[in-house]
């Protein structure tokens, strides 16, 4: 398996503080290893950014950070279930994206470039 670096920018329009901006990824299927998070820097802290993957065969949200425009480093991933569908205690999985990623940024300025993210996936 190969490990991918791709640079996603997100633009916002609207009014201080409510402005929104959305963009969608084609990525193969693969999994989240580490999302890398550069606001701009009068992005203000109102800021919301989820991260999800829309779509076949459902849609699953990845990551929602609220009310923040620190730049952070995430690792996002979903709690394991054992045979019976219960889920395990402290064992977790690289999120997967099935095909596309949808980031979303509200509660934002108007801003090019809101937000520069580097992602890491795995192939």
């Amino acid at each position: 398996m190969a490990i991918e670096r791709h640079i996603i920018k997100v633009s916002t329009t609207g009014s201080d503080a409510s402005a929104t901006g959305s963009l969608v990824v084609a990525l193969p299927y693969c999994k989240l290893l580490a999302a890398y998070m550069n606001f701009h820097a009068s992005a203000p802290a109102s800021t919301d950014t989820t991260l999800s993957s829309p779509g076949d065969p459902v849609a699953l949200t990845l990551l929602t950070i609220t009310n923040s425009a620190t730049d952070a480093w995430y690792y996002p991933s979903i709690q394991m279930d054992d045979n019976a569908g219960a889920a395990i205690t402290g064992a977790y999985v690289p999120a997967l994206i099935h095909g596309n990623l949808l980031v979303e940024l509200a509660g934002s300025d108007a801003l090019t470039d809101a937000l520069t993210m580097t992602i890491f996936v795995e192939v």
